[in-house]
């Protein structure tokens, strides 16, 4: 089967598609031949750092979330069959075949293209881990999300609208472009983060309170002004840091405001962890997607073999929502 690599060099990264065998399932395993697989920065930000030599380090499989059938199943796999259009979670997912934990997968909504279901496993999931697991978000609080273009972020917001946030903000550095989009998905603000003063312009929004809840997936650059901008007691999830991972932290406003700074990521996780954050989302959210409450945000679909220009395409921070190869 083929299967996308980033191959490491000596200036920097590069994608390539192999032959790999395709992986029998085992015990509680189905195999799934993919439809269609999603896009995500982290393959851009690894790819980045492959500035190694190729004859010492292992080229990485690439992709983590996509929609297909099943084509195969171990045994003791009960709760899907062959022929079932599914979508899920794993390592490896821009490939013509991927085999996982069986527990990973969920159906696909009837209607839905496989562009759609790839746009949604992962970002909707790491989403509901970081707002209502982590980030123990309540009906009546309200809620911001750095980066409201990613896929992350238009996820965020409509999770956020449907568990009864009483406002919604989005951060951007392109207003103008994305603006009116983040607010269809929910957002009732949206906070340009290229003017010095952004901070001010969400405590203005908040009525100077604050804002309770924030997912950021940007990191260090906006660290200082999300402080200034969280509500006392607030809660601040980390679930990405694109533009940067180091920065200072004025510990004397962490301790006024007493805001709790919470770290998240599905990399030093078990399967058994990552398995329950799979069944968790399912549970509370799989039946607003079916009902189309909540809804994948699709920007761009390429075919697989043009996967490197998809991975261009996001690197120019123009989309909105995902982008997706089709197998």
């Amino acid at each position: 089967m083929k299967a996308l690599f980033a191959l490491p060099g000596p200036n920097g990264g590069t994608f390539e598609f192999r032959d790999v065998p395709a992986v029998d399932p085992g015990p509680g395993q189905a195999r799934i031949l993919v439809r269609a697989s999603g896009l995500n920065r982290g393959a851009l930000i690894s790819m980045s750092s492959l500035h190694l030599d190729p004859s010492v380090v292992e080229p990485m499989p690439v992709g983590v979330e996509f929609a297909g059938e099943v084509d195969a199943l171990g045994d003791g796999v009960g709760a899907v069959s062959v022929g079932d259009r599914v979508m899920g979670r794993g390592r490896g997912a821009t490939a013509e075949y991927v085999t996982l934990d069986a527990r990973f997968l969920m159906p696909v909504p009837d209607g839905w293209s496989w562009e759609e279901a790839a746009s949604v496993p992962n970002v909707f999931i790491t989403s509901h881990d970081a707002i209502v697991t982590n980030g123990r978000f309540r009906s009546g609080e309200s809620l911001m999300v750095t980066a409201g273009s990613s896929g992350v972020g238009t996820a965020s917001l409509q999770i956020a609208r449907l568990r009864g946030a009483k406002l919604t903000l989005a951060t951007t550095r392109s207003p103008a472009a994305k603006g009116e989009a983040l607010q269809a998905l929910g957002a009732d603000a949206v906070i340009d983060t290229t003017l010095h003063e952004w901070p001010q312009a969400v405590l203005e929004a908040t009525g100077g309170q604050g804002v309770d809840v924030i997912v950021d997936t940007v990191g260090a650059p906006l660290l200082s002004g999300i402080l200034d901008s969280m509500a006392l007691r607030g809660r601040l999830v980390s679930v990405g840091r694109t533009g940067g991972n180091v920065a200072d932290i004025d510990l004397d406003l962490l301790a006024r405001k007493r805001l709790e700074l919470i770290g998240v990521t599905f990399r030093s996780r078990t399967e058994e962890e990552d398995v329950d954050c799979t069944r968790r989302f399912a549970e509370d959210l799989l039946p607003a997607l079916i009902d189309g409450q909540l809804m994948p945000v699709l920007h761009e679909a390429f075919p697989w073999q043009e996967a490197a220009a998809a991975y261009r395409s996001m690197s120019r921070n123009i989309h909105i929502g995902k982008i997706v190869v089709v197998m």
